[in-house]
């Protein structure tokens, strides 16, 4: 069976609190902001929605891509300009990988720049669970990841993630350096480290110095600045009362989920609250016509008082096939359909699929492929569809219940 995993250019490392799962809410939000001339993206890490908006064609001038970890800039610095070296590097990693190996180059200091980029790159994809972790000195301090078989060199998406690297600015530096970038026009996407939502809840240990109330109150005002000149802000943090009090009064806050996996708890993992920002009001589908109400409020939060006049629930109002799939934990597949749908909004095209069926795979259970991608066959759209369930077949919710059939079961169809 034909494994599924997007197609390049794709985040060449795992990041914790990375965005892959949260790219349909992203890029509605992109698609309400309208055109935008260039892209800003100060907090980096794995850049799940810059790759994204560059493979559906979203990126078309020069973007600008910061974060305040030096280490992190030099491996997207070390694979924009030296990819080949890189390349060379990490398939030298992989073929002495130990534990030895890992706890060797975590203690080494590289001269070059394609060094650097590929400890980095070959720490990231072995370390534990994918946790890169300063200490208050800058140094990796994450410990080893008892993986079987770690993808170290991904030589394919290498050369496709310095290929759209190309035309776009990269540089260590602080977020509010975006105010002397950004123009009118400009679209700028803020991934902070987010506010707790507890005292243990704090992980802002990607680089010396943390990320505490103070860098949270300038972000507020670094948003706020910007919107005021004209460029479209979207932001993301967790759903807390600090973070709504920051952006209450300039921004519309809508509630999301998501899974997060880090924590010292077992029981306080699993999904959580999160809020999205934005500086303009999104094109969220809306319910039924009976079933509409007019927002009274810029903000949207679930939280809002049960006494106060109606407003929306909070949350992105989205068709049953979608929300199906993305209260199941196959965000990264309702993520691969909107792509593949824009990109045939953008070149004209009508193209229309039965994407239960798709997903249901071919008569053997093998996966089908649309527009050179591969999806993973579901165990419950083989229900739906009334085809026999193949070993193989994923169900990643153990209580997922088989969606209803419809009459044509097209995405975003309302059933």
């Amino acid at each position: 069976m034909a494994s599924f995993r997007e197609p390049p250019p794709r985040p060449f490392l795992k990041w914790v609190g990375g965005k892959r799962q949260l790219l349909p809410e992203l890029l509605e939000a992109v698609d309400s902001s309208g055109p935008f001339r260039h892209y800003h993206e100060p907090f980096l890490g794995g850049g799940a929605l810059f790759f994204s908006l560059a493979r559906i064609g979203r990126i078309r001038a020069r973007s600008y891509l910061s974060d305040a970890n030096a280490n992190l800039m030099d491996a997207y610095l070390g694979v924009r300009d030296e990819a080949e070296n890189v390349i060379a590097l990490l398939e030298g990693h992989r073929k002495v990988h130990s534990e030895t190996h890992f706890y060797a180059v975590r203690a080494s200091v590289p001269d070059t720049l394609a060094e650097r980029a590929a400890r980095i790159i070959y720490l990231n994809r072995t370390c534990y669970n994918g946790l890169y972790r300063e200490n208050s000195k800058g140094q990796f301090n994450a410990p080893f990841g008892r993986y079987k078989n770690p993808l170290i060199c991904d030589q394919e998406n290498l050369r496709a993630v310095s290929q759209t690297l190309q035309n776009v600015d990269l540089g260590a530096r602080d977020f509010a350096h975006v105010l002397q970038t950004a123009k009118p026009g400009d679209l700028v996407y803020f991934d902070p480290p987010y506010n707790p939502t507890s005292k243990t809840a704090d992980f802002t240990a990607y680089c010396p110095g943390g990320f505490g109330a103070d860098a949270q109150q300038r972000l507020a005002e670094t948003c706020k600045a910007l919107a005021t000149r004209g460029v479209k802000v979207v932001l993301s943090n967790s759903m807390t009362e600090v973070t709504r009090t920051l952006y209450e009064d300039d921004f519309y806050t809508y509630g999301v989920t998501a899974s997060r996996h880090v924590n010292s708890r077992a029981d306080r993992r699993g999904k959580v609250s999160e809020a999205l920002i934005t500086s303009f009001p999104m094109r969220a589908e809306q319910p039924p016509s009976d079933q509409r109400r007019v927002p009274t409020h810029r903000q949207v939060h679930p939280h809002a008082n049960a006494g106060s006049p109606a407003q929306p629930s909070g949350v992105l109002q989205r068709r049953p096939a979608r929300q199906w799939l993305l209260d199941n934990h196959y965000q990264d597949v309702a993520a691969l359909i909107d792509e593949i749908t824009r990109e045939w909004k953008l070149a004209g095209k009508q193209t229309r699929r039965n994407w239960w069926q798709i997903l249901a795979g071919d008569t053997k259970g093998n996966s089908r492929v649309v527009e050179g991608r591969s999806f993973p066959v579901l165990r419950a759209a083989q229900l739906r569809m009334g085809v026999p369930v193949t070993p193989d077949a994923i169900c990643r919710n153990p209580r997922e219940e088989v969606p209803p059939v419809t009459v044509t079961g097209r995405w975003r169809k309302r059933a």
